[in-house]
């Protein structure tokens, strides 16, 4: 049985995994109307609903259901990643913590990332994580409301970071400390065509050294 996320974020032995952010404070005394424009998302006495979205290349945001194919893209900081978020219901849509990560289902190693956001309030009063229906891939403030999961350079796992079975996770607690999650089965694919795909297969393949040369848009060294 695998342990859920919450009590793997130290990462296995020998394994440094990036840094998560401080646990979301309480507001137990707080009044039940949010400061926040998003306000309260549904009904505070109900369980959470919540759905995983991810982006595409171009930028586009998706559902991501069991066995879809999680785009592997070439961000800002570097690296590959996976953009990660949710759609959800019932939580407070202020000051949200999500935490995303992949797991290899053979050696349960993880790559994870962590952050606080604020949700934005859909008009069937859902709240979503992004901007809109697209996002700028290469604008370091719209990526920021998603969950950028590090997945290369590929120095964790024990097969190739592409075209083979990972498992996906994603925990939202909210400021009040409501907590809700999901896991699936998703194919992480190098979805970039052209040189940034031959780079992307060269950084996640399983042996992979870091500094090896994957080209100019590899961007290795920022990839951690």
């Amino acid at each position: 049985m695998t342990a859920p996320l919450l009590t793997v974020l130290g990462g296995c032995p020998g394994d440094d995994p990036p840094a998560v952010p401080a646990p979301v404070e309480a507001a137990a005394d707080a009044p039940l109307a949010s400061v926040c424009p998003t306000g309260y998302l549904g009904d505070p006495a109900a369980e959470p609903i919540l759905e995983l979205r991810a982006l595409r290349a171009d930028g586009t945001d998706v559902p991501l259901n069991d066995g879809d194919d999680l785009a592997v893209l070439f961000p800002p900081q570097g690296g590959r990643v996976a953009f990660v978020g949710v759609r959800v219901l019932n939580v407070d849509g202020c000051a949200a913590q999500i935490i995303g990560a992949l797991r290899d289902p053979a050696t349960k190693q993880v790559r994870l990332d962590g952050r606080t956001v604020n949700l934005r309030r859909q008009d069937d009063g859902w709240g979503v994580t992004g901007r809109g229906t697209a996002t700028n891939i290469e604008d370091s403030d719209e990526i920021g409301d998603y969950s950028n999961v590090p997945l290369c350079p590929n120095q964790w796992a024990d097969r190739d970071v592409f075209d083979q079975p990972f498992e996906l996770e994603l925990v939202l607690t909210d400021r009040r400390q409501k907590t809700a999650s999901k896991k699936i089965t998703v194919v992480p694919r190098c979805a970039e065509p052209g040189a940034k795909e031959v780079a992307c297969k060269c950084l996640c393949r399983s042996g992979y050294v870091l500094g090896e040369t994957c080209g100019e848009d590899a961007g290795a060294e920022g990839g951690t």
